[in-house]
């Protein structure tokens, strides 16, 4: 896969936050500096690791959803919920995905502000979990530079004391570093011939619509419930049908009803992550974690290919 090029100016806004984005998120002690700092709550890594790119050492920012685990069913732990004291905005993907940020102390009333980034985005159809639509926006990176960047950024600038002039240019140079994300990643996956897979869950229809994939069938169409013995018969027959070469697994989802998919197709399993989290080595960051998934793609599309 090509090497990506960054402009100059993500190119040192890189440089400069790459201590901050090592620790974000992660189990370390505060500093005794970080108290003074205005807190941004988010739910899910991949939305803390862009927030903490555009907001610098100016404000601390805070992921609920640990490492492995699914947001359908995670609880906040009680040492979160002391960390959550004072938070000045929530940002929650919505889309039925994570809506139990709204209910959490601090969200639920006071003076916090509670961004639902699905309200920004239209969400395509959804699922048996999403009846308002399928949520899984930030694996778009153009969604993300087009919708939810300027969205985040209104949030920053209304409702923390930022600096406006370094949020803008942190702001600019992390919609530059998306674009070409895009780029090599379209590069990446155009050459490819086949291009219909089967996913564990329903969290890559953005991700296909915007590079020419298509998702033709999901093993878990319920969060946490493995597929009836029809459904995974009548799956069986779509991928047939389709040629597909590979099964997609998750590694928040069970790996059972995958792997007997596989298995009566013959075919090999590839991991998608569509989380990632710190301490993942090539998933610990937002593009390191984009990256990751498009390699997976093309590992598992190109099965058949010369």
């Amino acid at each position: 896969m090509p090497r990506p090029h960054f402009p100059a100016r993500a190119f040192l806004l890189a440089l400069l936050l790459t201590p901050l984005l090592a620790s974000a998120c992660g189990d370390a002690s505060p500093e005794p500096e970080d108290e003074l700092r205005p807190t941004v709550v988010t739910s899910i890594f991949p939305m803390g690791d862009l927030l903490q790119w555009m907001v610098g050492e100016e404000a601390n920012v805070e992921v609920l959803l640990p490492v492995g685990a699914s947001p359908h069913t995670f609880e906040v732990t009680p040492r979160q919920m002391q960390s959550l004291q004072g938070a000045g905005i929530f940002v929650m993907i919505g889309g039925g995905l994570d809506e139990w940020v709204a209910r959490l102390p601090g969200a639920s009333g006071g003076e916090a502000v509670v961004l639902r980034l699905a309200d920004v985005v239209p969400l395509l159809s959804g699922d048996h979990d999403h009846g308002s639509g399928n949520p899984h926006i930030w694996l778009d990176p153009i969604l993300v530079r087009d919708r939810i960047l300027p969205a985040l950024q209104g949030a920053l600038e209304e409702h923390l004391s930022l600096a406006p002039e370094r949020l803008e240019e942190r702001t600019r140079a992390l919609g530059d570093s998306l674009t070409f994300l895009d780029q090599e990643i379209r590069g990446a996956l155009d050459p490819l011939e086949k291009r219909a897979f089967v996913a564990a869950h329903p969290a890559w229809i953005y991700f296909a619509e915007r590079y020419g994939l298509e998702e033709v069938g999901v093993v878990h169409s319920h969060s946490g419930m493995d597929p009836s013995s029809r459904e995974l018969a009548h799956l069986l027959e779509v991928a047939r049908a389709r040629g597909v070469d590979c099964v997609f697994m998750e590694p928040q989802m069970g790996e059972v009803a995958v792997q007997a998919l596989a298995s009566e197709l013959a075919r090999p399993t590839c991991i998608l992550d569509p989380l990632g989290g710190p301490g993942l080595e090539g998933r610990d960051g937002y593009f390191q974690l984009l990256r990751f998934n498009t390699r997976q793609f093309v590992l598992g599309l190109g099965q058949g290919q010369e």
